[in-house]
């Protein structure tokens, strides 16, 4: 019994000194500059395989190789940089990397750019060389992806359909046809992915018939994974029968649920079922708290909501400036109702002074989302002149869409 305890424990000391001798090894070439060496030892710093781990050592490491030209350590060294892994974050740096990858080929580290490059960058400096501000490029950002997307990647697909959902009325049939691919064969499709794809499949993007049933059990998948915006999202249809018989009291603990995960849609539904008394008591200091919630999370329906509330005084004080301020707020952040309300106030000085200018610009901006309404006081400001120069062509042409929108104050101007 000990000759065979010594065996194991020689046996152990001999594997203990084969690793102790492999990992020498490895740290010796990589000093003396071989760039395979410096990647390897880099990751096993980064995943604590063969040594401890230390974030700090394979950001040095992922960086020699990197600056040696090795497309997968430029791609890895920005990762860390984007991520703060092993450092302070600077997306500069990460994209400028990205960028020398991709132009290697390396497919990983374009998503990675054009991803940054959506948005743009923040200049930033590195190894003493500045490097210049980034600026957004959506175009351009699609261009990169869309082949890579083509050619079945499913991580470009995830991407690109996000990109693609910031405008779905242009790209409305890409996108669903780019989520039907990717949802049909990612094994664990992500969350916000499936959600954009219930919002094709319940609106018809792209001329697709709208199927809102098909919509509802893809929102169950992502509700499954406990998202907050899922569950606020099937709360709403189920509250509705939209696409699904009402369920009302499901509906009910979905939002209870996802207000539990921070949902700022479930709270502003809520707080809207609280000022009109239905399904709960009538409650608008409640509604109001829950607007006020919601709007805290940057969230553009919950600050027009409060805008509703310090216009009217529902459920707070009335306040002109707060209610202005919020509507301001909402439409800034893409709330096409908010920019419709001010544009009204400046046209008819309910909340402000009269402006015909300012109600011009607000209208437009409503208009531009396509907002029925601000299509219509947009045309009729274009045809009459009224706070922008005349132009009756334009005009008409806004009536004629706010009208096919089903409109039917622009409607009568075609009888």
């Amino acid at each position: 019994m000990y000759g065979r305890k010594k065996h194991i424990f020689t046996a152990a000391l001999f594997l203990a000194a084969v690793f102790i001798c492999q990992g020498g090894e490895v740290l010796n070439r990589a000093r003396s500059g071989d760039v395979p060496s410096q990647l390897q030892l880099a990751g096993e710093y980064f995943f604590g395989r063969n040594r401890q781990q230390n974030l700090t050592l394979a950001l040095y490491w992922f960086r020699k190789a990197a600056l040696a030209g090795n497309p997968q350590a430029q791609y890895n060294f920005g990762l860390c940089m984007l991520n703060g892994w092993g450092c302070e974050k600077n997306p500069a740096v990460a994209m400028y990397f990205f960028h020398k990858a991709m132009q290697q080929n390396l497919n990983k580290a374009a998503i990675q750019y054009a991803k940054l490059l959506f948005s743009g960058v923040e200049g930033g400096t590195f190894e003493n060389e500045n490097l210049p501000p980034v600026a957004a490029d959506p175009a351009r950002s699609i261009e990169i992806l869309r082949p890579i997307a083509n050619a079945g990647d499913n991580d470009a697909r995830l991407i690109l359909a996000k990109i693609l959902f910031t405008d779905p009325v242009t790209h409305g049939r890409e996108l669903r046809e780019l989520l039907t691919a990717y949802v049909g064969s990612a094994a664990d499709p992500d969350s916000e992915a499936l959600i954009i794809y219930a919002a094709c499949l319940r609106s018809g993007f792209g001329g697709f018939i709208p199927d809102p049933a098909a919509g509802f059990a893809i929102l169950e998948r992502a509700a499954a994974k406990n998202h907050p915006e899922a569950m606020a999202q099937l709360a709403e249809m189920l509250f509705n029968g939209f696409g699904v018989p009402a369920d009302r009291q499901r509906a009910l603990a979905l939002y209870d649920a996802a207000i539990k995960l921070g949902s700022p849609r479930a709270l502003t539904d809520m707080g809207m079922l609280k000022l009109a008394g239905f399904m709960t008591a009538h409650d608008p200091a409640g509604a109001f708290q829950y607007f006020l919630q919601a709007a805290e999370k940057d969230y553009p329906p919950a600050m027009r909501k409060l805008g509703d509330c310090y216009a009217a005084g529902i459920g707070t004080a009335g306040d002109n400036a707060k209610a202005i301020q919020y509507y301001m707020q909402a439409a800034e952040a893409g709330d096409a109702q908010a920019a419709f309300i001010l544009g009204e106030s400046f046209r008819d000085g309910d909340l402000t002074g009269k402006n015909p200018a300012m109600a011009f610009n607000f209208f437009q901006l409503a208009a531009r989302a396509g907002f029925p309404p601000a299509l219509r006081e947009t045309g009729k400001a274009l045809l009459y002149g009224h706070g922008v120069a005349a132009d009756q062509t334009l005009g008409m042409e806004l009536l004629r869409r706010a009208a096919e929108a089903g409109d039917r104050e622009a409607a009568a101007f075609f009888r």
